[in-house]
C-alpha cells in the first residue's frame, strides 16, 4: 500500500528539519532535502511497523473519513 504524506520543512544550507502533520511524533532532521525526506521516508516506515506490531492480534484497522471545517 502507498500512501502519501506532507512533509513540512524549514531550514536553510546549515540544516533541515522537518515534520509530518498527519503522524505528530515524527520529526526529522538532515544536514540536506535529500537526507531529510529519507530520514522522513524511515520514520514512517517505522511509525506503522511499530503500530502494527503493538496492536492486539484481536484489533481490527479501519480508515475512516472526517470533514473538518476550514
Amino acid at each position: 500500500m502507498i500512501r502519501k504524506y506532507s512533509l513540512i520543512i524549514e531550514g536553510d544550507d546549515a540544516g533541515y528539519s522537518g515534520y509530518v502533520p498527519e503522524l505528530p511524533t515524527i520529526l526529522v532532521t538532515g544536514k540536506s532535502l535529500e537526507e531529510l525526506t529519507a530520514c522522513a521516508k524511515e520514520a514512517v516506515r517505522l511509525y506503522w511497523e511499530t503500530l502494527q506490531t503493538d496492536r492486539s492480534p484481536a484489533s481490527i484497522v479501519r480508515e475512516i473519513e472526517v470533514e473538518l471545517p476550514v
